[in-house]
């Protein structure tokens, strides 16, 4: 059934309060500075049936949002801002709301919730792939025909990860059910992370995303908390008796995309798999609730493309997480360790075709299940479905939190046979409908 969006409002929301003058410039940090010009977002689903939301009309609804949000804006004042150059001048200029009717039933939408159609639900400015400068923040308040409701949230990359995104939705869900905002967000990281005086070195995935998005198709794979159980417990071993549902799902993955790539190639390639991990609680001088994109690299190598055993996966991610936690604490005291990382990731760029990269980021536990704006949880949390590069796995929670969905990008070559693959399916559904 053809799913229609009609745009029915675009405002501009201002923070309540303007934003002192001591802090109309925010420095941005040599992480963010590094970072992708992209948006990071999620999609909040709340159901039909909730009935605090059947309470109020679509138009109390949005009202009551954006009225929150402005509220919200102060706190998280560079939100509104515009992004020039190597900072943030937070001159109040505001977000963009924008208010959508859609021609469909929240139910048979989440019946088969693919890619495509999740982009339906996104601000059209999120898609660009120009620099992004403003607006720093886009919402979009998705009305369904039947009352059901999905706010999209998409963030500027360039100041935000997945947990300042989290912070973000957090506080300003606080605000709209009356409350003081519990968690506080600091913008000091440009003072753990500063800019070098001299040039940066240029970024490896830069001249890579042209090439990186073509022919890519995106899956969603779900593992239920029993799946998840068996999971982990085939995962276990002497070194990790009790590994995490993070663990065993990357461990799965890099097994699973490894045996479809040297399916598809004559000569094994070299598989390398790049883990985002976040920084705060790492590096000594960086608080929990810092704002900005707190991310390093977790690199590890398979020269020969083994097909190793799960657990001797499980026993590398371990190893590798307890080495990279050492060297964390070296990060603030300097930037070598950054170019270091960059220098390291240029090179195995730099080998082309003889290596295959894969890269997973996990969204698990950040908390975007407890998003109530006054009428309950969302039903189902998801990012924006589809990536801009290839070789992707992005873990999101499944709403009871024992669960991981698995949203995976690989070339249509890889992922006909990674979709097959008995071993991830003994442990994966392939795009269950969302039970509401």
């Amino acid at each position: 059934m053809e799913k229609k969006v009609e745009i029915l409002s675009r405002e501009i929301i201002k923070p309540s309060s303007p934003t002192p003058n001591d802090k109309r410039i925010l420095n941005l940090s040599l992480l963010d500075v590094l970072s992708s010009p992209m948006y990071t977002g999620a999609l909040l689903f709340y159901a039909t049936d909730s009935q605090k939301l059947l309470c109020f009309s679509s138009e109390e609804t949005s009202l009551k949002l954006q009225k929150s949000l402005s509220e919200t804006l102060p706190i998280f004042y560079p939100l509104a801002g515009r992004i020039i150059g190597s900072f943030v001048e937070c001159n109040d200029e505001g977000a963009v709301f924008i208010e959508a009717r859609v021609d469909h039933l929240l139910s048979e939408f989440l019946k088969c919730p693919v890619p495509e159609s999740l982009e339906l639900l996104i601000p059209v400015e999120a898609k660009s792939r120009e620099a992004v400068t403003w607006p720093v923040l886009l919402i979009q308040a998705n009305f369904f025909s039947c009352g059901g409701l999905v706010i999209t949230i998409c963030i500027s990359h360039k100041i935000t990860d997945a947990t300042s995104l989290a912070m973000f939705i957090r506080g300003w869900a606080e605000t709209s059910r009356g409350l003081g905002i519990t968690l506080i967000p600091s913008f000091t990281a440009s003072e753990v992370f500063p800019l070098p005086l001299d040039e940066l070195p240029s970024k490896p995935m830069d001249r890579k995303v042209e090439v990186e998005e073509m022919s890519c198709v995106t899956k969603r794979f779900v593992f239920d908390a029993s799946k998840i159980q068996k999971l982990r417990a085939k995962a276990s071993s002497n070194l990790v008796k009790n590994p995490t549902r993070v663990e065993a799902v990357t461990a799965l993955f890099w097994r699973c995309v490894t045996k479809a790539s040297r399916s598809s190639s004559r000569t094994p390639r070299a598989s390398v798999l790049q883990i985002l991990v976040s920084l705060r609680g790492k590096v000594d001088s960086l608080c929990e609730n810092t704002i900005g994109n707190m991310l390093s690299l977790m690199i590890l190598k398979n020269e020969e493309a083994k097909i190793e055993r799960i657990q001797d996966v499980v026993d590398e991610l371990r190893r590798a997480r307890e080495i990279f936690s050492l060297n964390c604490k070296e990060m603030s005291k300097s930037s070598s360790r950054i170019f270091e990382l960059l220098e390291e990731i240029g090179k195995v760029h730099g080998r082309g075709t003889k290596v295959d990269m894969w890269m997973s980021n996990s969204w698990c536990k950040l908390g975007l299940y407890d998003a109530d704006f006054g009428w309950g949880e969302p039903v189902w949390v998801t990012g924006r479905g589809t990536s801009n590069f290839k070789n992707l796995m992005l873990l999101i929670d499944t709403k009871d939190g024992e669960g991981i969905e698995a949203w995976i990008t690989l070339t249509e070559e890889h992922m006909s046979l990674f979709k097959c693959d008995q071993e991830l399916l003994e442990s994966a559904s392939l795009n269950p409908p969302v039970l509401i």
